[in-house]
């Protein structure tokens, strides 16, 4: 079986058993994911505590140290070059960017970008065993943010050209280098999800033991 396939075997695993243990939102169980947990008395006499131990899968980086400090470094010149593409271009004071079918599409990228900021706060420090819930606001959030920004800048791309070609009289080739920039900011950000698609990790059971009496989240 392949890295890919046993990274998703183990996470379907993991949903499978999901509906087992105490009652809680959905956002808890994803956040607790691969935790045991049992209530026990509260030392002071009062009601009960939960105890929470993991017992699910880690995750690791099939990287030696060095690659883990140059892959975050590479991660964050190319996220700060997507930026900047996209920023330089969608601040200039041209008739494009005024106009409503494009705008709709620079608006729909700023969120995407968003979304890459939060991820990198959680993939830049992530420990080098990371839990379910970890490797999921990571890597695999990472997969998906940086794809949707890479299609949003693409899509920007596409339709400055239709403007281009629908005002030609105005002299709108000015902005083809627009074009050009958004279409680079695009690739980077595919670039970038290409990169954390060929990351390796690796997937290590957890040596910790259950508590006694647990019900285990999944």
């Amino acid at each position: 079986m392949g890295n890919r396939e046993q990274l998703r075997d183990s996470l379907q695993k993991d949903s499978l058993q999901r509906k087992d243990g105490f009652w809680h939102s959905k956002a808890y169980h994803r956040f607790f994911e691969g935790y045991s947990e049992i209530s026990v008395p509260n030392p002071n006499g009062k009601g009960t505590v939960i105890k929470r131990v993991y017992t699910g899968d880690y995750y690791r980086q099939d990287l030696t140290k060095g690659q883990r400090i140059l892959l975050r470094v590479l991660y964050m010149v190319l996220f700060l070059c997507v930026c900047y593409l996209f920023v330089s271009n969608a601040m200039l004071p041209l008739p494009s960017n005024s106009t409503w079918y494009v705008t709709i599409t620079q608006a729909i990228t700023i969120p995407f970008l968003f979304w890459i900021t939060i991820v990198l706060l959680s993939y830049l420090p992530a420990a080098h065993d990371m839990t379910i819930n970890e490797y999921r606001s990571s890597s695999r959030a990472l997969k998906k943010a940086t794809l949707g920004a890479a299609v949003s800048m693409g899509t920007v791309a596409l339709v400055t050209m239709v403007f281009i070609i629908l005002n030609q009289a105005n002299g709108s080739l000015v902005e083809l280098p627009s074009v050009l920039k958004y279409l680079a900011g695009g690739l980077l950000a595919f670039l970038l999800n290409r990169i954390e698609n060929k990351v390796n990790y690796i997937i290590i059971p957890s040596q910790n033991k259950p508590p006694i009496e647990n019900v285990e989240i999944r």
